[in-house]
């Protein structure tokens, strides 16, 4: 079966539940997922996700060779190496990051318990989509980040748009539906429709509207990435 967590709140029901037999997928397209993506794509050796940016300091003073990166309301925290644009990501390589922002991470580490977490964005829809066809799970779980508490527009496409790739001989949810109904009303005009976004929105407000350009682009990435020992570490080359 294939289930969508539309929210937050969904994403915290779900999580109290026994994940043991579930493949999780999170997407927060705008753009934790998306510059965690673009970094393994890039070079960094893995990221680790935490909740907090008190947590994350934490990390860092006891591993100063981790970089820290992450936002809050969309700028880095003071102090932080990195902030959450994927550019930023793709210039580093070799190096460990410990990482936190305010839904992505939080999403990340609210479904830490599944038997597999895996890490979606459009960057790697189809990487995603083949990888579950050769590894198919008996049930799969799409996590939309959000935004803050709301629904977040973004990543439901981006969970529409996985769901229209998979095959259906091991059911849907009305909520799979609706976002792979979602994606296909969408079409090709994803960085047109991610600027509206309140996400999209924001980020433009506050000078990073470039951010959406490239976290818009579909499946130019062929890379799966999964939480491993609380690490985010990528499964292909």
């Amino acid at each position: 079966m294939i289930q969508v967590a539309l929210c937050p709140s969904e994403i915290r029901r779900i999580s109290a539940t026994d994940l043991s037999g579930v493949t999780a997928v999170v997407f927060d397209v705008l753009r934790a997922t998306s510059s965690v993506i673009t970094g393994l794509a890039s070079g960094v050796e893995a990221i680790i996700p935490v909740r907090t940016v008190e947590e994350a300091r934490d990390r860092k003073r006891k591993d100063p060779e981790l970089l820290l990166a992450g936002e809050r309301d969309g700028l880095p925290p003071q102090g932080f190496d990195l902030g959450n644009s994927p550019e930023e990501f793709a210039k580093i390589k070799g190096r460990r990051v410990v990482m936190t922002t305010t839904n992505g991470t939080a999403a990340i580490e609210s479904v830490r318990l599944a038997s597999k977490v895996l890490i979606g964005a459009l960057l790697n829809l189809d990487a995603l989509a083949d990888y579950l066809f050769t590894h198919p799970a008996r049930n799969l779980l799409l996590v939309c980040a959000g935004t803050g508490e709301e629904f977040s527009l973004e990543d439901a496409v981006a969970a529409g748009a996985l769901v229209a790739r998979l095959p259906y001989d091991q059911g849907v949810s009305d909520s799979a539906i609706m976002t792979r109904s979602l994606y296909e009303r969408v079409g090709n005009d994803l960085d047109e429709w991610l600027r509206e976004t309140k996400n999209g929105k924001h980020l433009q407000k506050i000078g990073k509207g470039a951010d959406i350009r490239w976290c818009a682009r579909l499946s130019v990435f062929n890379l799966v990435c999964q939480l491993s020992g609380g690490n985010i570490i990528s499964l292909t080359d």
